[in-house]
């Protein structure tokens, strides 16, 4: 599992051997069946992970309904970003939507990586535009968007994980209500 982490990461951008290496004596496998938290709110998130097979999602609860933030299935970094970043207590869950593989890099592990190989901070600045891109994609597409606008991104960008999310997870990441997005769906497959 730990060379498709290497494989994922050499397709961002080349690294030495005594990088891969490294990576290779660091990273952690982890497996997760469907319904356990990767983590939960209020924990400090002190890993970024690569999934490797499966689907996780994160989430946040706001006045008692669960709001969806993200969907990531294999080839994506889950870790909760702020959390990451600051090395406080999560506001958000991940949990395995399906049974999923991760390949995992601990926080102190990863800065490392940072001082002693260059290269690797490539590697991290590559991720972190990515990550950046998809929050501002979806953001725009919450804010900017018509119900039907909404679903027909989602299908654009996700069309593999319509069969492997609950609709009202969707609803919830779409910025919608469960009766929302059925009539949605419903008007768009007549139109199309």
């Amino acid at each position: 599992m730990i060379e498709a982490l290497i494989e994922r990461l050499q397709t961002i951008n080349p690294m030495s051997d005594a990088l891969i290496e490294r990576i290779r004596s660091v990273a952690k496998t982890n497996k997760y069946a469907a319904g356990d938290f990767i983590l939960k709110e209020g924990q400090p998130s002190h890993k970024a992970c690569i999934v490797i097979k499966g689907l996780a999602r994160s989430y946040y609860i706001i006045e008692g309904k669960d709001i969806t933030s993200r969907l990531m299935d294999e080839g994506f970094v889950i870790t909760s970003w702020m959390s990451y970043f600051t090395q406080k207590p999560s506001n958000e869950f991940i949990v395995a939507v399906e049974d999923t593989i991760l390949v995992c890099l601990d926080y102190d592990h990863i800065q490392k990586l940072y001082t002693e190989f260059p290269e690797f901070n490539i590697i991290g600045r590559k991720l972190t535009e990515y990550g950046f891109y998809l929050s501002e994609q979806r953001t725009q597409m919450l804010r900017k968007h018509t119900a039907e606008e909404k679903y027909k991104f989602f299908l654009d960008n996700h069309p593999n994980l319509l069969q492997r999310v609950p609709l009202k997870q969707i609803a919830t990441y779409l910025g919608m209500n469960e009766e929302t997005i059925s009539r949605v769906r419903s008007r768009f497959h007549k139109k199309h």
